[in-house]
């Protein structure tokens, strides 16, 4: 038998992609979506249409992340999007920061693979994403960390001592920073200024607060500390970012 034609085959005489989508309906903390090559959503399990704010699919066909989420993260995903179709390359397990829908600053996993038409135009991508501290054993070697992410998570706006997250995981200092960077490629300092950062975009974008007080309220000691940082991760100022997400 030759495998790939096979398999070929039998694909080619399947009705429908929407055939799968029953399975991701019901496949926990998995969003699943298509796209077409203009960024509009083609179809959506019922977590991804839930986590756009719609009540069904019809909801987000048609429409774009730009509909959706805040414009400096819809930029983000579409920068993606753009990336695998324009070269056809995947996007593996890519770990990043994301309000999730009740605002809580958590870890996710994204995928994201080109579609193609059957003359090898590719005509879209389709992704799934996955709530790191909800996924569960599956991603075993970032929930190991789950009791770590959610305490950051929860007191990014006090101070945090490196001592604290390894006494969490019953480690040492040093073994906790070598198996928290090896899991998430970056120092636990890092993680710490990252949630503090994107917390703080999200007030930006989201409230008329002052950047004094987001400032204060994501964990940033004074002004010059905040808008450094924020700068450094973001590559502008709190105020030019509010201003270009915000009009």
């Amino acid at each position: 038998m030759d495998t790939t034609d096979f398999k070929a085959d039998f694909l080619a005489r399947m009705h429908s992609p929407q055939q799968m989508q029953v399975l991701f309906n019901h496949l926990p903390d998995v969003w699943y979506f298509m796209k077409d090559r203009q960024g509009r959503f083609v179809l959506g399990n019922d977590q991804f249409v839930k986590q756009c704010g719609e009540s069904s699919e019809a909801g987000i066909i048609g429409k774009t992340d730009f509909d959706f989420f805040p414009a400096d993260r819809a930029e983000g995903y579409v920068k993606d999007d753009n990336y695998v179709m324009d070269t056809g390359e995947k996007i593996v397990d890519k770990v990043e920061l994301a309000p999730d829908p009740g605002n809580s600053i958590n870890w996710f996993v994204t995928t994201k693979v080109p579609l193609f038409s059957p003359a090898g135009e590719i005509i879209g991508l389709a992704g799934t994403a996955r709530d790191i501290t909800r996924a569960g054993l599956a991603l075993r070697p970032y929930t190991e960390m789950q009791v770590v992410l959610e305490y950051v998570r929860d007191n990014y706006m006090h101070s945090i001592e490196i001592k604290t997250l390894a006494a969490l995981v019953h480690f040492s200092v040093s073994q906790f920073e070598r198996r928290f960077r090896k899991v998430f490629q970056i120092s636990p300092l890092k993680h710490i200024m990252n949630v503090r950062i994107r917390a703080a975009s999200h007030r930006l974008t989201t409230t008329n607060d002052t950047i004094a007080s987001i400032a204060l309220d994501c964990g940033f000691y004074d002004h010059s500390h905040f808008t450094r940082n924020f700068h450094k991760i973001m590559g502008s100022s709190p105020k030019d970012y509010r201003k270009q997400y915000t009009g």
